[in-house]
């Protein structure tokens, strides 16, 4: 019986000096921004995950973007510009996979991906060719790496076994003197 007592008192004791044990807190703020992926049921939604995973440098919805052999018997291509073909022969999903996680989060700005002059070529039901003009920004942290790249990039896109838009191979050109996609990734 004084045990008992004894548990009581305590527990009293505890409540009224105020440790605010019973009180709720306020939630935690999340690790991780909040994910603008959205399911790319058509291909303009395909090339918006794709611009908003480059600037939020999100690698995992980066990669959301390419076709996967687990939903589509298709592979993943990648066609560099003029100069880099050879560090490009045998580029697989975990190759672009490394590049971009190799880009490291930004340093002190915001990544862009500008988009201009978009034309969609070829659609069918279930297969789609964009062609644009990108401008990228991207604030890596190696100062012997340009930060801006720019060119000409032609994607084909096909509907997978989930019904989801993927992009299954990518061409990069040149258009300026500037430097393209393929030198980021070269270099990364």
């Amino acid at each position: 019986m004084i045990v008992r007592v004894c548990g009581i008192f305590f527990f009293l004791c505890m409540v009224s000096a105020g440790c605010d044990l019973f009180q709720t807190r306020d939630p935690q703020p999340p690790n991780q921004a909040a994910s603008t992926f959205k399911p790319p049921d058509t291909p303009e939604i395909l090339l918006d995950n794709f611009v908003s995973a480059v600037e939020e440098h999100n690698v995992t919805n980066y990669m959301r973007c390419f076709v996967d052999t687990a939903s589509s018997s298709m592979q993943f291509v990648f066609s560099p510009s003029a100069g880099y073909e050879s560090i490009f022969l045998n580029w697989k999903l975990e190759d672009e996979q490394r590049y971009f996680q190799n880009l490291g989060d930004p340093s002190g700005a915001v990544p862009v991906l500008s988009i201009s002059d978009f034309q969609e070529l070829n659609r069918t039901s279930s297969s789609s060719e964009m062609t644009m003009n990108y401008f990228l920004f991207y604030p890596h942290r190696r100062a012997d790496v340009s930060q801006q790249v720019k060119g000409f990039m032609h994607l084909y896109a096909l509907l997978d076994s989930r019904q989801q838009w993927v992009i299954n191979r990518w061409e990069d050109t040149k258009t300026t003197s500037d430097s393209t996609w393929s030198y980021l990734k070269a270099h990364f």
